[in-house]
């Protein structure tokens, strides 16, 4: 191979090599002018009536709600196959859901007949009752397509206040489900639409709740 060959390949050989680099450059640029994905955040928001208990209706204290080890953290949590479930980054709760969760019971219960007040944490050793939940489901199954639903199963344990210390009074677990409900205009549930579905699962699963609650009181 002559010097003459071996430089036109030397300069073809750069030339490839710089329009690589403008090409990379070029790709580059193109990504970092993409919008990233903005991540959403939501509350828990149970609406019912305000129902007026006896006078003679008990107290109420809840303990910090507890949950299952996947429903932890702020993100929602989708059911995908019977063993496979994955957490949605960008959609998320505001809080932490034990919180949220927490605040959304002592609304209803305090709404309801079956205690006349819900005491805050600060005064536990004042109430009749302390209610100790574990979540135990809290996702929105999507494993049919065509119909994605939410799911919460909640475990309660009901305690009375004694000389002694605490008696159990009754231990519950009841689940719900509600319809994820598309927007106008769109085939599938969008996060909004799934946050009202678990709202919605909640509030079916504390009226199941408050059913049993004054059953085991009466």
């Amino acid at each position: 191979m002559n010097h003459r060959s071996l430089l036109t390949r030397l300069v073809q050989t750069m030339l490839t090599m710089a329009l690589l680099a403008g090409l990379s450059a070029c790709s580059v640029g193109v990504d970092l002018q993409r919008p990233a994905p903005v991540k959403q955040t939501f509350l828990i928001e149970l609406q019912r009536d305000n129902i007026l208990a006896p006078a003679t209706a008990p107290s109420l204290v809840i303990a910090p709600v507890r949950m299952a080890s996947a429903y932890e953290g702020r993100a929602l949590v989708y059911r995908m196959q019977d063993d496979r479930f994955e957490s949605d980054y960008y959609n998320q709760w505001f809080t932490a859901p034990r919180d949220q969760l927490g605040e959304a019971v002592a609304y209803w219960m305090r709404r309801g007949s079956v205690f006349a007040d819900v005491l805050p944490p600060t005064l536990a050793g004042e109430a009749d009752y302390r209610l100790d939940l574990v979540v135990t489901d809290f996702y929105v199954d999507m494993r049919d397509a065509a119909d994605h639903r939410a799911r919460v199963t909640l475990q309660a344990y009901l305690s009375a206040r004694e000389t002694a210390g605490r008696r159990l009074i009754a231990r519950v677990e009841v689940a719900a489900d509600a319809a994820v409900v598309p927007a106008e205009g769109e085939s599938v549930g969008n996060a909004q639409s799934r946050v009202t579905a678990l709202a919605d699962a909640l509030g079916k699963a504390l009226v199941k709740l408050e059913t049993s609650l004054a059953q085991a009181l009466n």
